[in-house]
């Protein structure tokens, strides 16, 4: 990645340099000091709510592809448990011992809908069922004592789409609501009275912001068109680069205030389009980022922030630090105001990242800041209010405030040392706690391990990497079990197989639907390691998952010719041994090594090779070099071996970087090299 695109990222995440770095002013504390002591008493005299979790138990998943639904619904009805259903099934999916929870909630048409989850733990996947997408049925057998809830659907495309798909969980007991302890009780109810949730930050509760409007010119344009004439906009040329023009801009930018106050001052066409714009934007509940700033800065914060709040803003994408720009300039305007339920509000949206986008990542989110060094200054309980926004719970007759548990924990991260004590404190109590419901522990349990995530002290993160482990025996067994043996799911998978996958140290697995480079659908998928080995061959495998599941047998057939073919290879061998850190991972596809699924391995390959080689029976392998560098080769049946992608300046034994690439290809934000290039047994270079 070229520097130039390092930047241009950085300024996409950090947006505008020149928006107001702080949000609260030194000058608006006392105010705000002072609204909170008011609530603070309300708190005080009030009576704290009962709350409790989200309904919750532990149950086991069960997922089949099959064309005679009707005979695995009958069977799945009268059955005494899960176990009856494996042994009468060759290609029914388990997960067991899973904590799942039900949520019942209405979706954007205000209908309302069901859904049921388990959750990712370790490398285990989560699975879901969700009447937004297909009806839910529950049936209950009391002869049996078996309760289920499953999903009946047949794809409208894609492999399976001749068949029915029947997903669903087999309870272990009934869902429960478990009463939230005293203290995280006082937490929640702290939250709720002092950051009033019900307040609506934006008038347009549905966030209708994303329709499409046919746009018509108004009074507003012509303003902002004036003052860009008047301040000389730097005009847009076609042989300018973003980051010149950004800053260009920035600079600019950078004046408005002064622009701004010269114009109000000196230039009556300004002052009355400026003042026509405002009537208009307030009759009809518009606005624009320009208007309000003029309107804050010349005329009325008040106004300026009722202007805002008919504005939403939605991000184009995970990196469009628009919106919480606008979330910032609005929580700066309330505070100045002292519109504490906005300002509240919307300090807490800026720290959880909480605004509208169409597009999401954690690498954007995760660069933002939390801004709770400033929240900290206020004479506010910001233990409670953190910590009781973390808390999950069932539904209750008012709202709550829910914060992303990422966030808090980047928010303790960031602040003192005191405050990052207390936090650890109370959340190895929390999980230590009898009386917490599973799915909590389980949140708390994740908060904390983000938490070790952002902490800034190497040491203190290996303390607390030894404190984490300690708290594994506390943790409930539906989620122990998967800490404690990462690789549970795949075991559940594959139980008719274990002694076989015993065999093996499995260095990582996971089941799920994947579109990879070898394959495209449902699959499971792990990296194995002959156990007593030195760990420098690693079986890859990919085994596809449809009516049946595809068997770790097909991969043991031919195991022993894949292994003997690579350890035979004295070039092959001469590569992976040039640094006792190289491994080699042998691919192995369903039942196959080599797979050219949609042609990606010989899409860009040049035809007059790809019609010369023969690719049956042939391995797909990779050799990992150090700073994860990583190379794919294919090993013919002939026994000549041929090098795909490459690595920026890779050399191999004999041959320079030069020898080796011939094909260049560069994107928005890298550079490829292809190889191509042939080598016999020896090493010899036969194209």
């Amino acid at each position: 990645m070229t520097k130039s695109i390092y930047i241009l990222l950085s300024l996409l995440i950090s947006g505008n340099v020149f928006c107001q770095t702080s949000i609260i002013s030194e000058s608006d504390i006392p105010k705000l000091d002072s609204i909170i002591k008011h609530l603070e008493k309300n708190y005080s005299q009030s009576e704290t709510p009962n709350f409790y979790s989200l309904p919750q138990t532990s149950a086991s998943y069960f997922e089949i592809i099959t064309k005679v639904p009707n005979k695995f619904l009958t069977e799945l009805k009268k059955s005494d448990n899960i176990e009856q259903l494996k042994n009468k099934f060759k290609g029914l999916q388990v997960d067991k011992d899973l904590l799942i929870i039900k949520n019942a909630y209405s979706n954007y048409k205000k209908e309302k809908k069901l859904q049921i989850k388990s959750f990712e733990i370790g490398k285990s996947q989560r699975h879901i069922i969700d009447s937004q997408n297909y009806d839910i049925q529950f049936f209950l057998n009391e002869k049996q004592n078996t309760r289920m809830y499953f999903s009946v659907y047949q794809e409208k495309w894609g492999k399976h789409k001749e068949s029915t798909i029947i997903k669903g969980f087999y309870l272990n007991d009934d869902f429960k609501l478990i009463a939230i302890p005293k203290q995280l009780s006082d937490w929640i109810n702290y939250t709720d009275l002092i950051v009033k949730p019900e307040t609506s930050i934006f008038y347009d509760n549905d966030d209708k912001s994303n329709e499409f409007k046919p746009y018509k010119r108004t009074i507003i344009d012509s303003l902002v068109n004036y003052y860009e004439l008047k301040t000389n906009k730097p005009p847009y040329r076609k042989e300018q680069d973003y980051i010149a023009r950004r800053n260009e801009l920035n600079e600019w930018q950078s004046k408005k205030e002064k622009f701004a106050d010269s114009l109000y001052a000196n230039d009556r066409n300004f002052k009355n389009l400026l003042l026509e714009a405002l009537d208009y934007a307030e009759i009809n509940k518009v606005s624009n980022g320009d208007l309000e700033d003029f309107t804050a800065q010349l005329i009325s914060e008040k106004r300026a922030l009722e202007l805002m709040r008919q504005n939403r803003q939605v991000g184009t994408c995970s990196f469009d630090n628009g919106p919480i720009i606008q979330q910032k300039r609005i929580a700066s305007l309330a505070s100045k105001t002292q519109n504490w339920n906005v300002f509240i509000k919307s300090f807490l949206n800026i720290m959880n990242d909480n605004v509208s986008r169409n597009a999401n990542s954690n690498i954007a989110s995760n660069a933002r800041k939390t801004y709770i060094e400033e929240l900290a200054k206020l004479d506010i309980d910001i233990d409670k209010i953190l910590l009781g926004s973390n808390v999950r719970i069932a539904d209750t007759m008012r709202n709550h405030y829910f914060s992303d548990g990422s966030k808090i924990a980047k928010a303790y991260a960031n602040l003192n040392s005191d405050k990052q004590e207390y936090f650890e404190n109370t959340v190895f109590e929390i999980i230590k706690d009898k009386e917490i419901d599973a799915f909590n522990k389980l949140h708390f349990y994740n908060t904390l391990k983000n938490y070790q995530y952002f902490v800034k002290d190497s040491i203190e993160r290996i303390q607390l990497e030894k404190d984490i482990e300690n708290l594994i025996p506390f943790l409930p067994k539906e989620i122990k079990s998967r800490i404690e043996n990462p690789n549970k799911q795949l075991y559940d998978l594959l139980y008719r197989e274990k002694q076989t996958l015993d065999n093996f140290d499995i260095k990582s697995s996971i089941i799920a639907n994947i579109y990879s480079y070898s394959f495209d659908g449902d699959c499971w998928q792990a990296e194995l390691i002959d156990k007593n080995s030195d760990g420098r061959i690693i079986y890859d495998l990919t085994m596809a998952i449809g009516e049946e599941i595809t068997p770790l047998q097909n991969f043991i057939d031919k195991k022993n010719e894949l292994k003997s073919r690579v350890e035979q290879h004295s070039f092959l061998q001469q590569i992976i041994n040039d640094n006792r850190e190289n491994k080699v991972y042998i691919k192995f596809t369903t039942d196959k090594s080599f797979v050219n699924n949609r042609n990606r391995v010989t899409e860009d390959m040049p035809k007059e090779l790809v019609d010369e080689l023969d690719f049956e029976n042939a391995i797909s392998l990779y050799v990992s070099f150090p700073k994860r560098k990583y190379v794919r080769f294919v090993l013919l049946n002939n026994r000549n071996l041929l090098m795909l992608g490459i690595p920026k300046d890779f050399e191999l034994p004999g041959y320079k970087f030069e020898d080796l690439m011939t094909k260049e290809e560069k994107s928005f934000l890298s550079t490829s090299y292809k190889s191509f290039k042939l080598f016999d047994e020896k090493g010899k270079m036969l194209n």
